[in-house]
């Protein structure tokens, strides 16, 4: 019983800091002696939890969003700006491939929410974005593990 409490602990922590930073949910999972699959389900539902969140009142945040960010865009600052030319030139796919590393989930769910993409299409390419990086960094953690405990 102790095993498991120990373990959910670890599952939840692991959790609460991938919701606010996605990038060292990963090898704090795995130093904490986590399987790296548990690590990539466990960082990937925190993240799509927090896509979720925002999503789901979409309109009043949107309108939230529009408020706040949507006179400023042509005013942007280089990293908005960076956004805004990912956008114009790869659309939603890009968006959502690149937004789990740049932006995180709820900045990123508020600012494809504020540049109109479909609820569905933002969830489904954040999702893919967020799953690729959680196995990509998670393979590059066990390797970079194996390959100093190696030598």
């Amino acid at each position: 019983m102790d095993v498991l409490l120990a373990e959910m602990a670890k599952a939840v922590s692991i959790f609460g800091l991938a919701w606010f930073s996605f990038w060292p949910a990963i090898p704090a999972g795995l130093a904490l002696g986590l399987h790296p699959l548990a690590v990539i389900l466990i960082t990937s539902s925190s993240y799509i939890s927090g896509i979720l969140l925002f999503v789901l009142p979409s309109q009043s945040v949107r309108q939230w969003a529009m408020n706040r960010f949507g006179k400023n865009l042509d005013n942007a600052t280089s990293d908005d700006r960076f956004i805004m030319r990912l956008w114009n030139r790869y659309g939603v796919i890009g968006f959502g491939l690149i937004a789990p590393m740049t932006t995180g989930a709820q900045i990123g769910t508020i600012i494809g929410i504020a540049l109109n993409i479909p609820r569905r299409k933002l969830i489904l390419w954040m999702s893919i974005g967020v799953i690729m990086w959680a196995v990509g960094l998670t393979l590059l953690a066990v390797a970079g593990v194996s390959l100093v405990s190696s030598t």
